[in-house]
């Protein structure tokens, strides 16, 4: 049994006397990563016995300015414990002391029959050590072929080289370089059960674990473990306790860091009687990657019992399966010119009685390289909350796995894939954040068939966030008061989508917002001068800036008082001839006026000050007057706050 293990390890997991090198691979656990690595030839393993294990890091992120350099994880070279400390761990460390300390027989003759006889015994024993230590981290940490490293941190990527600690001469032994990428555990794929008399015949796809755990189940609940070891070839042959009794089974894989994966798919199966000979898929044939030519045995008398021979096939193992072609008489092989990318195929016989008698299904599968096609179509919305709704155009091909989504924040950085996982439909939901000053989001997607070939990139879409950050506000930088008008100059926002802007006249004695002026981004206003005033009164202004979402940022001027002095002066004046007196009128209509002066000259003499007169009168008589004169007039208003209206004109009256 520890002989059919060991042949099938020898040319499976670390590829074992190929050429000279160091196969390494990573597993990537929060806070922790762990290394395994083993040599590919029994001259690496014998230089890492003695020497050990160099391990470099590099760091690959965006606060490690110096990635290029390695750093050196380990100050002591990594070799196998002394066989002091093996002796009390468990039996897979035992077989791991015995293949290195243990004593290594002579060979009993010399020349190249002895040379060869113990290359030969020397490969076992390191294969034997090599399963050990994948199916155990302890093995494998006292073999020297496991490492811990955990000083790392979060969003960093790291890349680790393993070399040996010193070269022997004459000969390079090439060193390992491993990505650290976390991966998720696969459960085994296609398993299968064919069941015969007593017998059991488990198989399924072969995939990254080292070994598997096979189990089995007489209830369909209760599976227990029905092998002793662990089966390194992906099948296995169980022997039934009976017949027309229903058994589950299940498989799960075990890494080379001794992690058990995911159980695989149940399948059922039932022991059926002895029957008589069948025909026997033996051969498969690939033709230029086109043609699938398939060859079988027909054992026992069936040469002599069949009428027609029929192929039939399917694209999985369960089928089902459609008949391809119809062989009248005994033939012993047929050319399949249109396989499909995954075929299984089975032989069913016809006797001359009719009764069919099947074969076993036999995989063949052509190397597909052709990537699916990419897709199209790739649309979608993010709503208020930054839940990210896409679409796309479902690919037709008949391999199609799934799909992969990948986002970026410009186009200028690197695609990163947020779904995890390739998903299986059409469509894809993804949150995102929206306090963020990135107002687009870009989406691309890539097309997985069942063999991960990739299609390229479809055209990556933007996706408007929606915004909800307000503009930078429009800045006042001058606000004055002139004789005539108020002077407004101001920067306009800085923000990329500020569209539209609105200035605003506030009065404080009313607080009516009067709105002076709109601009959008095409015609810039910087200044403007508002002469639409009224003297004495207080006035702020506000600039409203609009962004294309909606958002708004106000910016409010500080209070500015117009007042020149001077008010318009009284024109509704008269003066006109009245009995023994001369009687001057007028009207003014501002508000707050407190006193009218009135003014006379006589000829040609100058005007003086002549009466003062209260607000609220309207007309004065003057009766001091002689004959013979012209009597001229003027007037003027004292507001509140000894403000005075401009001089009127002059009236005259010759008495």
């Amino acid at each position: 049994m520890y002989r059919i293990l060991f042949f099938l390890l020898f040319y499976s997991q670390w590829a074992i006397g190929q050429d000279h090198h160091i196969a390494a691979m990573a597993d990537v656990k929060p806070g922790l990563i762990r290394l395994r690595w083993a040599p590919s030839s029994i001259i690496g393993w014998e230089m890492g016995i003695k020497y050990g294990y160099n391990i470099d890091r590099f760091i690959i992120g965006e606060n490690n300015a110096d990635h290029n350099k390695p750093t050196l994880v380990t100050p002591q070279p990594i070799k196998p414990y002394p066989l002091s400390q093996m002796d009390t761990i468990d039996e897979r460390v035992a077989i791991v002391a015995e293949v290195i300390y243990g004593d290594h027989p002579t060979p009993e003759q010399d020349g190249f029959g002895a040379f060869y006889e113990a290359q030969n015994r020397n490969e076992w024993r390191m294969s034997m050590a090599l399963l050990s230590c994948d199916l155990s981290p302890l093995a494998a940490k006292s073999a020297g072929l496991y490492f811990e490293d955990s000083d790392i941190k979060a969003g960093n990527r790291y890349i680790y080289r393993i070399s040996l600690a010193q070269q022997p001469k004459n000969m390079l032994i090439d060193t390992a370089v491993v990505v650290a990428v976390p991966t998720l555990l696969a459960r085994p794929r296609e398993l299968t059960i064919i069941c015969t008399d007593s017998i059991a015949a488990l198989a399924w796809r072969k995939d990254a674990y080292s070994a598997y755990i096979v189990e089995r189940a007489t209830d369909g609940k209760n599976f227990q473990k029905i092998s002793y070891l662990p089966v390194v070839s992906p099948h296995f042959k169980d022997t039934l306790p009976e017949n027309d009794h229903k058994y589950s089974y299940k498989v799960k894989g075990i890494t080379a860091f001794g992690e058990y994966g995911p159980y695989s798919e149940t399948v059922y199966g039932m022991g059926m009687p002895t029957v008589d000979d069948r025909p026997q898929l033996d051969t498969i044939i690939i033709q230029n990657n086109q043609r699938i030519q398939i060859r079988w045995l027909l054992p026992g008398n069936l040469p002599d019992q069949l009428s027609k021979i029929i192929i039939t096939r399917a694209n999985n193992s369960k089928g089902p399966f459609i008949a391809i072609a119809t062989l009248k008489g005994i033939a012993y092989s047929y050319t399949d010119l249109k396989p499909g990318a995954t075929n299984y195929y089975r032989i069913k016989g016809i006797t001359k009685q009719g009764k069919a008698i099947y074969s076993f299904p036999y995989f063949a599968q052509l190397i597909d390289t052709i990537p699916p096609a990419t897709p199209t179509g790739v649309k979608g919305v993010v709503d208020s909350a930054g839940i990210v709704f896409l679409q796309w155009n479902g690919n037709t091909e008949a391999d199609l796995l799934g799909y992969r989504v990948f986002r970026a924040n410009s186009l200028k950085e690197e695609f990163v894939e947020v779904a995890g996982k390739v998903i299986n439909t059409p469509s894809f939901t993804d949150t995102i954040t929206l306090h963020t000053l990135s107002s687009s989001i870009y989406y691309t997607v890539i097309a997985v068939d069942k063999n991960y070939n990739t299609s390229p990139y479809s055209l990556s879409i933007q996706l408007k966030r929606p915004d909800t950050i307000a503009p930078s506000p429009a800045l006042f930088t001058k606000v004055f008061s002139t004789d005539t008008a108020i002077i407004l100059e101001w920067n306009n926002s800085s923000s990329e989508d500020a569209v539209q802007y609105a200035l605003y006249r506030i009065n404080t004695k009313d607080s009516l917002r009067q709105q002076l002026a709109i601009w959008d981004t095409a015609y810039l206003k910087t200044s403007l001068k508002d002469a639409a005033l009224q003297q004495g009164n207080t006035y702020f202004y506000q600039i409203a800036v609009y962004d294309d979402s909606g958002n708004n940022a106000i910016e409010t001027s500080g209070d500015v008082w117009f007042e020149t002095g001077i008010r318009p002066a009284v024109k509704t004046w008269s003066a006109s001839k009245q009995n023994k007196a001369i009687k001057l009128h007028w009207q003014y209509n501002a508000e707050n006026v407190k006193q009218y002066r009135i003014y006379r000259a006589k000829n040609n003499d100058l005007f003086t000050l002549y009466t003062t007169q209260d607000g609220t009168k309207t007309e004065f008589i003057d009766n001091m007057l002689f004959l013979g004169n012209v009597y001229k007039y003027k007037i003027t208003a004292v507001l509140r706050g000894d403000i005075k209206s401009a001089m009127s004109k002059v009236v005259e009256v010759i008495y």
